[in-house]
């Protein structure tokens, strides 16, 4: 195993930030309406968070789009086959399968657990009952337990996935030799609480450049533009039923 080089981190992330600061955040909350997923924050979190797993903000933000237009919530995505869902998704979504087992898989143990699509009360808890919840939870990423604490809960935490790891290998940040548990815990060693939210942030928008080079600050925030209208127009259409 690689030891752990603080330097090569602030000299990537002084790299990045050329690049890369100002463009905002990648939480659920800075990209869309959250509502247009559910009105937890918490869950929007969660479900955002599964959609950029070993992908991207773009996909994750199309897959946004396309489930709200066919779906009327999160409830009647849980009672979805995993084929149903696929179908749903955007074209060329990596992982597609896989991905929808998983969401369908935990929303129906979150749904189990707590009788309802809410995960509010996690904000009561501490930060190691927080994560002994996630992680008994079937199927979840730790990359999705780590956004929705980082995130959602605003604790320390580095989220991060295969692809993600395999990228920044490449400029000696993370050891290609560990798996993602060992590369989520050297990150969190390797990162203070305080740069954390900074440093994801930077290599989120860059890691969707190095997956989608065409991909612009300006489509991300068309889509979000877009999403929050439609998201005002379903709300409304509820309202109004």
């Amino acid at each position: 195993m690689k030891p752990l080089d603080p330097d090569s981190m602030t000299r990537f992330m002084s790299t990045l930030e050329k690049s890369y600061d100002g463009l905002g955040g990648v939480g659920c909350k800075d990209l869309i309406d959250p509502r247009l997923i559910s009105s937890d924050d918490l869950i929007s979190e969660l479900v955002f968070s599964i959609l950029v797993w070993e992908s991207s903000i773009e996909h994750a933000l199309r897959a946004v789009e396309k489930m709200s237009e066919e779906l009327i919530d999160l409830n009647e995505l849980r009672v979805c086959s995993p084929e149903e869902l696929v179908a749903i998704m955007p074209a060329r979504y990596p992982r597609t399968l896989d991905r929808c087992q998983r969401l369908i898989t935990i929303l129906n143990q979150i749904f189990l657990r707590e009788n309802q699509l809410k995960l509010a009360h996690l904000r009561e808890m501490n930060k190691k009952d927080v994560v002994d919840y996630f992680a008994s939870i079937d199927g979840l990423p730790p990359f999705v337990s780590s956004r929705v604490i980082l995130l959602g809960l605003g604790w320390h935490a580095f989220p991060i996935d295969d692809w993600l790891a395999k990228q920044l290998s490449k400029h000696d940040i993370t050891d290609a030799s560990l798996n993602i548990t060992e590369q989520t815990h050297r990150m969190e060693r390797l990162v203070r609480a305080n740069d954390a939210l900074q440093f994801y942030t930077l290599i989120e928008h860059w890691a969707s450049d190095q997956r989608a080079p065409k991909a612009s600050s300006s489509t991300r925030k068309k889509s979000a533009t877009a999403s929050t209208s439609k998201s005002e127009t379903k709300s409304a259409t509820k309202d109004a039923s």
